[in-house]
């Protein structure tokens, strides 16, 4: 679900009750969506639903491999040479072997769901604002990668899951999203892509219909950039530079 960047009161009323949190009421009574994603009931709720399962699928794994351990113990208490003459003991190895292999998977696969849900509910909303908010019409999808390389997810000393911005080499800063956008803004490389101050985000014209005063025009883009934007946005750099 896409979410208006900007909404009037009247809008703002009719909105579901767990996203009306998600925007923050300005000084003309409009509402505008919070690009740093605040941590509303709703998706706090759903966060910590997400955490709970995961720390259950965990426990249940490590009481999986704990009755498999204890199988294997008394396996070998029993056995004997008969059993090993039948090789009644070697089809048990097989079994269990088999039964942890599977659990180990299942719950792996769980876990990996659901940590990957956690992550859309936070960082990838938070990229997915921010592309929109910043880009001229049509190139989010262009600058979304980039910004999303610049996130992570980390869980804070009181256990809530907190958005980290990284620097360029995937260390962890200070910065908060509003130094990230402000960063993209003044980067040359991606000026082609983004949109003026004053625009509504990916809603502004594109490089052809004038998206700002900031934009770069073809003529001043040297090798390099020109490189970054074909590979980046093919799309935009055809309607910058055609054939």
């Amino acid at each position: 679900m896409t979410l208006a960047l900007t909404l009037d009161a009247e809008k703002h009323s009719a909105l579901d009750g767990a996203l009306q949190p998600f925007y923050v009421k300005q000084d003309d009574g409009n509402y505008r969506l919070d690009a740093d994603i605040p941590d509303s009931s709703g998706l706090k709720a759903k966060a910590d639903e997400l955490l709970g399962e995961t720390k259950r699928e965990r426990e249940l794994r490590k009481a999986a491999e704990e009755r498999a351990n204890a199988l294997e113990a008394a396996q070998k208490e029993a056995a004997n040479e008969s059993a090993r003459a039948r090789g009644d003991v070697e089809s048990l190895e097989k079994s269990y072997l088999e039964q942890i292999q599977k659990l180990n998977e299942d719950s792996t696969g769980k876990v990996s769901t659901l940590q990957k849900q956690i992550y859309d509910l936070t960082v990838g909303q938070a990229a997915n604002n921010l592309a929109n908010e910043l880009s001229i019409k049509g190139s989010a999808i262009a600058l979304l990668p980039h910004i999303q390389n610049r996130l992570s997810l980390e869980q804070a000393e009181d256990g809530q899951q907190k958005i980290r911005v990284l620097d360029m080499n995937g260390n962890k800063t200070g910065m908060t999203l509003d130094d990230l956008k402000q960063e993209f803004r003044s980067n040359e490389a991606f000026k082609p892509l983004i949109a003026a101050n004053g625009a509504s985000g990916s809603g502004a014209n594109g490089a052809n219909g004038g998206a700002g005063t900031n934009q770069v025009k073809p003529e001043q883009m040297n090798a390099h950039e020109r490189k970054q934007l074909k590979d980046s946005d093919p799309a935009a750099f055809a309607r910058l530079f055609p054939s």
